[in-house]
């Protein structure tokens, strides 16, 4: 529900027109309307408010979680759990920082929230693998009971191919396919 209220917050401050280079001229007839010339601290409440407790009680479902525990992570559980429980009070506290205009508002929460899920991917990855990018291709090998070239003929001459009746052949053929 927090986050619905974030939501419905966040729809009223990206119309606003409190930034210096905001014109509201350069607004759809609609929200031309609808915008104003400042934020209403009950907006900023609202929306940082919001966003602070469905952060916090996504922390508090992970906590209540058992999760299977994966050797080798780069970041424990509670250490994740911990800096999101920091951003939610950081987001919960942001309007008070009363001379943030809505663009910094909104970029600052943003980026709070990039900040939590970029700790979350990094530190659910093991260290045992690489990070950014594997450099070994990948590569798949299957031991099946069909032949290969039985399958492209089919497909070639646009056959159905018929797996059960290939089956049956009970050919077996090893295969090694490259899938990069």
């Amino acid at each position: 529900m927090s986050f619905v209220l974030a939501a419905a917050s966040l729809a009223r401050l990206v119309v606003s027109h409190d930034c210096a280079d905001a014109d509201p001229e350069t607004l759809a007839e609609g929200s031309r309307e609808k915008s104003e010339a400042g934020i209403e601290i009950g907006l900023r409440w609202f929306y940082c408010a919001g966003l602070g407790i469905a952060m916090a009680c996504m922390a508090g479902i992970a906590i209540s979680h058992e999760h299977k525990e994966i050797q080798g992570v780069r970041i424990k559980k509670r250490h994740r759990l911990a800096v999101r429980f920091c951003v939610a009070i950081i987001l919960i506290c942001l309007p008070l920082a009363e001379k943030l205009d809505s663009l910094q508002l909104i970029a600052t929460t943003t980026g709070l929230v990039v900040f939590v899920l970029a700790v979350d991917l990094y530190g659910l990855s093991r260290v045992q693998d690489p990070f950014w990018r594997d450099k070994s291709n990948c590569k798949y090998s299957a031991e099946c009971i069909l032949h290969k070239r039985d399958i492209e003929t089919a497909v070639k001459i646009g056959a159905v191919v018929n797996v059960e009746e290939l089956a049956k052949q009970d050919l077996g053929e090893k295969g090694f396919f490259d899938l990069s």
